[in-house]
């Protein structure tokens, strides 16, 4: 009895230790959070000097980056997506609140010129959200994707347009989204009455995303892409010759693509990076480089970072459908060879955290 009272005694603080050690063990195998703390842009200093004048977001303030030196614009608040008139003299970005969003047209230092949006209200639902403004090329009205009509829990997007000197009661509506999928954003007003914008749909195997090309309000419209390749951040080239999209058909990883803007249609792309988590394109004021969104270090902070194209092979084989559908695309797919020698990208930030869902705004 007393031999069992001594092995009692002497176990129980062996099975104390041994499930102590157990657990911290075990506990050294969890992942864990890796902090780094983020910086704001005017306290760094870009290793590359982009050309031209930059606008782009960081924790909901707008920051303008020019002869590689950061400023900060804008009165306070929870701003984003700031994007040029075309004359480059003022922007319009999104100021956003607790359950809604406006638009604001802004000088290039960031003060106030009007409120174009009013979509708060007193009653939740009836509180609307604006994202996405794009100027059209002659400067007289804005595009920008808006959560309006709303059906009980079906709110998807669609593009609205309306006057940049007039009232939102002038707003008309000219994209009819595929419900439950998010809807119709990111609009790329052309000359005229066309418009590329990224329409999503849905079928048995997801959502899925493409560049759509829309001759005027109302009509139906084509694909650009393929359903299958998910491509969405569409920017266009200055000289409106060119498109780059991110492409991540339906994987964890993306490309950042090119192709040539055909009309109505996209010829041949060419992958300039593959298998990272690239965001924004846009493009230098004369297309030869762009700049985009991607995370580096442990944290994936998103960073800038700038990429010189390289120059197009003289001759293309390309393959092409004659006639795009909602799941086919005429040549965006297609590749182009001889193949050029890969960019090389820079990165242009360190230590930031940019809103990598704000396109830059450059000129």
């Amino acid at each position: 009895m007393i031999l069992r009272r001594i092995a009692t005694i002497l176990f129980v603080p062996l099975m104390v230790a041994f499930g102590s050690g157990v657990y911290l063990y075990l506990g050294t195998l969890k992942s864990k959070a890796v902090k780094e703390r983020v910086q704001l842009p005017t306290v760094t200093k870009p290793s590359f000097t982009l050309p031209g004048t930059m606008f782009l977001a960081q924790g909901g303030r707008l920051f303008k980056l020019k002869n590689g030196s950061f400023t900060e614009i804008g009165p306070p608040g929870d701003w984003s997506m700031p994007t040029l008139t075309p004359d480059h003299t003022r922007l319009v970005a999104v100021l956003s609140g607790k359950q809604s969003s406006d638009l604001y047209l802004l000088d290039l230092d960031g003060h106030v010129i009007k409120r174009l949006t009013h979509d708060d209200a007193r009653i939740i639902d009836a509180n609307h959200w604006a994202f996405y403004p794009r100027v059209t090329p002659d400067g007289l009205s804005v595009m920008y994707s808006y959560d309006s009509p709303k059906v009980g829990f079906r709110v998807d997007f669609a593009v609205w347009t309306m006057p940049l000197d007039g009232t939102q009661s002038q707003a008309r509506r000219r994209t009819d989204p595929y419900w439950y999928t998010g809807g119709d954003i990111i609009p790329i007003p052309l000359p005229g009455t066309a418009l590329i914008y990224v329409k999503h749909s849905i079928d048995q195997t997801g959502v899925h995303s493409q560049l759509w090309y829309q001759e005027r309000t109302g009509a139906i419209g084509h694909a650009m892409t393929a359903l299958t390749d998910d491509c969405g951040s569409p920017a266009l080239s200055a000289d409106r010759t060119q498109l780059a999209m991110i492409c991540s058909a339906g994987k964890q990883t993306a490309k950042l693509e090119v192709a040539p803007l055909n009309g109505t249609t996209l010829g041949p792309a060419r992958v300039l990076l593959s298998g990272g988590l690239y965001a924004s394109p846009a493009w230098s004021s004369d297309g030869k480089a762009l700049a985009y969104f991607a995370p580096t270090g442990a944290a994936g902070h998103f960073q800038l970072w700038y990429l010189a194209l390289p120059a197009v092979a003289s001759s293309a084989s390309a393959s092409a459908s004659t006639t795009p559908s909602a799941g086919t695309s005429p040549s965006v797919r297609a590749s182009v060879s001889p193949a050029p020698s890969p960019p090389l990208p820079v990165q242009v930030t360190q230590g930031v955290d940019l809103s990598a869902t704000s396109p830059p705004a450059w000129f």
